[in-house]
């Protein structure tokens, strides 16, 4: 028995020390790269100033996530004032004379605690942006935890995927600035997690039932297409509350009613939402993303004469309008290629290190489960939807924004390549260089900007696109740091703090890629593991997970 309990401590703390490390080098990092300036800036300082590339302010997302949480802070209310609806101009609504930013209202209402923390200190706007970073750290932490526990992959491998979503992705850009993505990943990740905790651990799982329910609706929260990118959680999540047992003449069928009430919490922020959608937008399925642009308003000057009449105009308009429309499967052609190996945004261009995320999904149908294949149908299913986007782009944004989901479940799928391939040598140095090249772009679009036009506004415009866009603004000094514009722009150049940063992640990755799977196998034949029937096995039988 004491030496059951010694084992499991080895375990434990083998992981306990993995997540500490990714929890310590995940804040540093981000931080080093988070975007901001010191001050507490009012509406009034961000148009033709703050808007700017580089500046914090410098697309939309940001600039209306931004603005409502200050209004909710200031004011309490939902509706900016016409200054605010100005400065956050194009994604801005109108509806009865107020203004609304087009954007689910989550992310600003999770940013409010740090907005106001951060007036206290001179600092709302990187309080604020800082939120962002703390979901980017915890899905550092359980990118690591389903690699793990899920598909029982060494703790070198467990390190590599969190650090190729982490900071060989273009999910680095978005760890420092009001986005949902990281948010997303959270929830989607979080969640897959937590169904698989809820199908071990019969018991108590229920307590995982509401955290995967609550996640859900605060997925939705903070962006309305979540209801589809996760719901192959949800399936998850379904499938292993119904368990069938074959009997001597036929099959049993149980199903665990955990799943429907442990959705309380889902059904209580579901309300609130439509409630909140109702107060402001007239019905409680009426989002924000409903409304007559104000942008459009300005343009057909229905902002001037008769108001009367104008109401009537932009009624007709809002009716006209449906954000489903923006979704259509003749989209998927053009969709998928920007996505996928467009120069400007494909993520193969970006981050080549996921093409081995797509030999490790081919080498994942060997030894295919019920959890590889929820993991796989996340990936398509984000691919597809936003293949069928309108703007697959995501407007001027820093590489394939919106596959960011995905790049966290291939991430997973390098590491178990690298694990099951047979010449593992030779696949770890391809990794190692496919990898450094795709840090070396996501850190260059973190330290800069992610206002990168996409090829066709650049090409008309006579501009660079995809991430040779962002050279120009490394090598002139111009950064979107907090860090660095705050306390080393005196004392080195962009490049040389470009290149610290650069050579300490690729440190680090040459030694989880060479160094620690040399302990990894010394384990292997020193550490007992736990069979099924929880007796001990001593040595030659440690598991990949262990």
């Amino acid at each position: 028995m004491e030496y059951y309990f010694s084992v499991v401590r080895t375990i434990l703390m083998k992981n306990l020390f993995a997540l500490l490390f990714l929890g310590l080098i995940g804040s540093i990092l981000f931080l080093a790269t988070l975007r901001g300036i010191a001050g507490n800036p009012p509406a009034s300082s961000i148009k033709n100033n703050l808007d700017q590339a580089t500046k914090p302010f410098e697309l939309s997302p940001e600039r209306g996530r931004f603005l409502l949480t200050q209004n909710l802070s200031e004011y309490h209310s939902f509706a900016l004032s016409q200054e605010q609806g100005n400065a956050a101009l194009p994604d801005v609504g109108y509806y009865k004379g107020k203004y609304f930013i087009f954007f689910a209202p989550g992310i600003s209402l999770f940013a409010l605690p740090f907005y106001n923390i951060g007036l206290h200190y001179n600092l709302s706007q990187v309080f604020s942006f800082s939120m962002i970073g703390i979901f980017s750290v915890f899905n550092l932490l359980f990118v690591f935890l389903i690699a793990r526990s899920i598909l029982k992959l060494p703790i070198w491998a467990g390190l590599l995927a969190s650090i190729i979503y982490g900071f060989g992705s273009v999910g680095w850009s978005y760890s420092g600035t009001l986005y949902q993505h990281q948010p997303t990943v959270f929830f989607i990740m979080a969640s897959f997690y937590a169904v698989w905790q809820y199908k071990m651990h019969r018991t108590w799982g229920f307590l995982w039932g509401f955290f995967i329910w609550t996640n859900y609706a605060l997925a939705m929260l903070i962006d309305y297409p979540n209801a589809i990118l996760m719901l192959p959680v949800m399936i998850y999540f379904l499938l292993v509350s119904i368990r069938i047992k074959k009997t001597e003449d036929n099959y049993k069928i149980s199903f665990r009613f955990a799943i429907i009430f442990t959705s309380l919490f889902f059904i209580i922020i579901t309300v609130l939402h439509g409630y909140y959608n109702y107060q402001n937008f007239g019905g409680s399925t009426k989002v924000s993303g409903d409304l007559v642009g104000y942008q459009t308003i300005k343009r057909l000057k229905l902002d001037q004469g008769n108001p009367a009449q104008n109401l009537i105009k932009i009624d007709e308009l809002s009716r006209k309008k449906n954000p489903v429309n923006s979704i259509t499967e003749y989209n998927l052609v053009r969709g998928g290629y920007e996505l996928l190996i467009a120069p400007d945004k494909g993520i193969f261009i970006f981050n080549p290190i996921f093409l081995l995320g797509i030999l490790g999904i081919i080498y994942a149908f060997k030894k295919l489960t019920l959890e590889k294949s929820i993991l796989m149908s996340l990936a398509v299913t984000n691919l597809f939807f936003y293949s069928s986007w309108v703007d697959p782009w995501g407007g001027w944004a820093f590489g394939p924004r919106y596959l960011i989901p995905s790049m966290a479940v291939l991430s997973l799928f390098v590491s178990l390549l690298l694990v099951e391939v047979k010449h593992k040598f030779l696949m770890r140095i391809l990794t190692f260089f496919f990898l450094a090249f795709s840090v070396a772009v996501s850190l260059l679009g973190a330290l800069t900007t992610n206002a990168v036009p996409p090829s066709t506004e650049a090409i008309p415009l006579k501009i660079k696109d995809g991430f040779m866009f962002n050279v120009d603004f490394l090598t002139t000094n111009r950064s979107s740091s907090f860090v660095y514009n705050t306390y080393f722009h005196q004392q080195m150049s962009l490049i040389q703090y470009y290149e610290i940063i650069f050579s300490v992640v690729m440190v680090i990755i040459f030694i989880v890629l060479f160094i620690l799977p040399l302990f990894s196998k010394k384990a292997h034949h020193d550490i007992a593991i736990l069979t099924s029937d929880g007796t001990l096995k001593e040595k030659g039988g440690i598991s990949p997970g262990n």
